[in-house]
Parts: C-alpha cells; sequence; structure tokens
C-alpha cells in the first residue's frame, strides 16, 4: 500500500500495476477526499470553499437508475465532461495531472496508459462505494 501511494502522489505508476486494489482508494484519499469527504458524501474539507456542494459520490448509480455510468464519470475525472463546481473548462479536472510525466522518456503512449489506468482505477473504486 505504501509503494501504491508512493506512486500516486509522484505520478510515477511503473511501481504500481493498474489491477493493483489499492489504486483507486489511494487516487480518491489523493484527488477527491478533500472536498468529497472519507466517505464520499461531500462532506470533505474543503467543500465549503466550492461553488456548489460537491455531491454525494455514494448515490450516483441510484440517480442514475441503479446502473453506474462508468464512461460518464470516467469522463468527468478526466476532464471531457463539464463538472461546473471543479471550475472553467480550460482547468481540466485531473486529465492533466493524470498525464504529468516525471520521466523525461515516457512517450505519449506511455503517459496516456498511466493516466486512463489510474482514472480507471478510481472509476472501479466509486463504483464499489455505491449505495442502494
Amino acid at each position: 500500500m505504501a509503494l501504491v501511494a508512493i506512486a500516486a502522489l509522484t505520478g510515477n505508476l511503473k511501481m504500481a500495476a493498474a489491477s493493483d486494489e489499492h489504486l483507486g482508494l489511494t487516487e480518491y484519499e489523493v484527488a477527491c477526499m478533500p472536498c468529497h469527504g472519507a466517505t464520499g458524501r461531500g462532506d470533505g474539507p474543503l467543500a465549503k470553499q466550492t461553488q456548489k456542494p460537491p455531491p454525494d459520490l455514494t448515490r450516483i448509480a441510484r440517480l442514475n437508475g441503479g446502473t453506474f455510468p462508468s464512461q460518464r464519470i470516467s469522463g468527468m475525472i478526466d476532464g471531457r465532461v463539464a463538472v461546473a463546481e471543479h471550475g472553467a473548462r480550460d482547468m481540466p479536472v485531473w486529465g492533466d495531472r493524470y498525464r504529468a510525466s516525471g520521466d523525461p522518456a515516457d512517450n505519449k503512449r506511455t503517459i496516456e496508459a498511466r493516466a486512463r489506468a489510474r482514472i480507471q482505477a478510481l472509476v472501479r473504486f466509486l463504483e464499489a462505494i455505491q449505495q442502494q
């Protein structure tokens, strides 16, 4: 778990496999928890500083007829779908952060694969915390 946390914080996903069961939790803790809170209900310590209250992430499936919209959530995290509370579209939500390369030798394909792995791990985590 410590290696995954270090990999997530430094952006070096080469140390952690995309299938690592803890990667989604780590990404959530680093990127989402400050606003959405430890339980995903929108009560994080920075929630009061956002333009609109952060949504309850445990109710995504319920609000979509019982189906978790993985592709749409992936797009929101990536920055390709507008989310008003995250700011103007010229500030991608997390896509740019996930595509930041700590290794100048990384090529575009490696960088994109790393970003996709992190986003998908986070989407899987969000799907796992859905409440009925």
